[in-house]
């Protein structure tokens, strides 16, 4: 049984389709993944939250200093 490059690249192309398509059908096809995304998205934004709360919901970072009185 001689096997071709031509065989070997009809193999690899369709092994590739294959894995795209799983990969769409897994990103857009699950409904619950749509939760676990959206939860994803928003985690940079839940260390800033966290770190707001804890400082009393004072800004960070360079407004802090402007907000906190001093003088230049």
């Amino acid at each position: 049984m001689d096997i071709s490059i031509n065989d070997l690249r009809s193999v690899v192309t369709v092994v590739s389709l294959l894995t795209f398509l799983g990969i769409v059908w897994w990103a857009y096809g699950l409904k619950s993944s749509q939760k676990r995304f959206e939860e994803a998205a928003n985690l940079p934004f839940t260390d800033v939250e966290a770190e707001r709360a804890e400082r009393g919901g004072l800004p960070s970072g360079r407004e802090a200093g402007k907000t906190s009185g001093k003088t230049s």
